[in-house]
């Protein structure tokens, strides 16, 4: 257990660091093009817009993979649970998706707990009836997650994160991508 406070320490300082220089690094993207000679102002302006609108991309994803790393660092206790249902609704005002919210069975010391996934998804990751690995939290079972359903919850935070860190390196070398594009015209 102790291993998984000291890999959590050094994921969070890892957040904390990406999360802090990240939108101070584009801020200085933003001042480099205002500096820059050889843009034009509603060229400074789309590029500046380049570099900074995707960092709400990358606030979304650090927030969502912050609270992934919240759940790895109090459910640490691993036992098998078995699906009992996944809640199938639809969500009015949203596109009228389907939204799907499993809910979890599993004992720790005799007692049966039972636990319903916190947020919905747009697709099912898991059946009734199937066995999945879950991790909880020792002093409060209520507190979990379930690894295959957080897969997905990171490789949105990593789509996210990526957005908010590609599109600000475009809006800083916007003038030599331009370039390059006048040059196959």
């Amino acid at each position: 257990m102790k291993k998984a406070f000291e890999k959590f320490g050094y994921a969070q300082k890892r957040w904390f660091i990406l999360a802090i220089c990240w939108p101070l690094l584009c801020l200085v993207f933003a001042a480099i093009i205002i500096c820059q000679p050889g843009r034009e102002g509603e060229e400074q302006i789309a590029d500046i817009g380049f570099t900074l609108l995707p960092l709400i991309f990358f606030a979304i994803g650090m927030r969502i993979q912050y609270r992934l790393l919240k759940e790895r660092k109090n459910a640490v206790v691993l036992t098998v649970a078995t699906v009992i249902s996944v809640e199938n609704r639809v969500m009015i005002g949203r596109g009228n998706k389907r939204i799907y919210r499993p809910e979890f069975e599993f004992q720790v010391g005799g007692t049966t707990y039972r636990v319903k996934s916190p947020s919905g998804f747009g697709r099912s990751y898991v059946k009734k009836g199937e066995q999945v690995e879950l991790y909880y939290a020792a002093d409060n079972p209520h507190v979990f997650y379930v690894p295959v359903m957080q897969r997905h919850d990171k490789r949105w935070a990593m789509l996210l994160c990526g957005v908010g860190m590609l599109y600000p390196l475009v809006g800083l070398f916007a003038p030599q991508i331009r370039e390059i594009f006048a040059f196959l015209e």
